[in-house]
């Protein structure tokens, strides 16, 4: 599977549509616009709003702004962004993208997560296990407060080039993702249970924070 991934690699330089745009596993450059034109599906009808995830919303917590969906598509993006943004600088270290994957056998989440690795220098994003993910502090590794459906996904992290502002809605920011390249048959390959965005999180792993996520992904 990491074979078939990374073969991408050389095409995604050649074949850039524009300097957001990129043929590439996943990306986060890229305008709303561009994505359509270029045939991804965008998730929800707008934006998916993070709230301040209570007491630990001074150490930078926010809740999970995202969706769970029978058919998320294969090539699609989603937007989100902050309700009364807290940059707390000992945790923040940038915005967090979490993808529930389903893999059928020959794929893999360490060969997915290698192959988005692999496009770090094309994208910015680095993709981890929640056992990986943390903040800045190393004080709140994902795995300690996602909910259980959520502990075999794939994360991703990127430094945007604003920080999200701090009063009211904060700007949107746009993650895409497209597995249609990633080896032959990708419906019978790989399919996207869930997508959620999140900015790191702070010292604190409340039950809060897991709780709230969790609400929202039932709605």
């Amino acid at each position: 599977m990491v074979r078939l991934l990374s073969l991408g690699l050389a095409a995604a330089v050649a074949s850039t549509a524009s300097a957001t745009l990129t043929n590439t596993i996943v990306q986060v450059n890229a305008t709303s616009s561009e994505l359509t034109g270029a045939g991804f599906s965008q998730v929800g009808s707008g934006p998916f709003v993070s709230y301040q995830a209570g007491e630990c919303a001074v150490n930078g917590c926010f809740t999970l702004a995202g969706t769970t969906a029978a058919s998320l598509p294969a090539k699609g993006f989603m937007q989100f962004q902050f309700q009364n943004f807290i940059n707390n600088p000992t945790y923040y270290n940038g915005l967090y993208t979490v993808l529930d994957l389903s893999y059928a056998a020959g794929y893999s989440r360490a060969g997915l997560i290698t192959a988005i690795n692999a496009e770090t220098a094309i994208t910015g994003v680095t993709a981890m296990t929640p056992e990986l993910a943390n903040n800045a502090a190393g004080s709140c590794s994902f795995n300690q407060w996602l909910p259980t459906d959520l502990q075999d996904s794939v994360i991703l992290n990127w430094m945007p080039s604003t920080n999200p502002t701090t009063n009211g809605l904060s700007q949107v920011f746009t993650v895409a993702w497209n597995f249609t390249g990633v080896g032959p048959g990708f419906t019978a390959g790989i399919t996207m249970d869930a997508v959620y965005s999140l900015p790191s999180p702070g010292a604190l792993s409340l039950a809060a924070l897991a709780g709230l996520g969790a609400r929202r992904r039932r709605r």
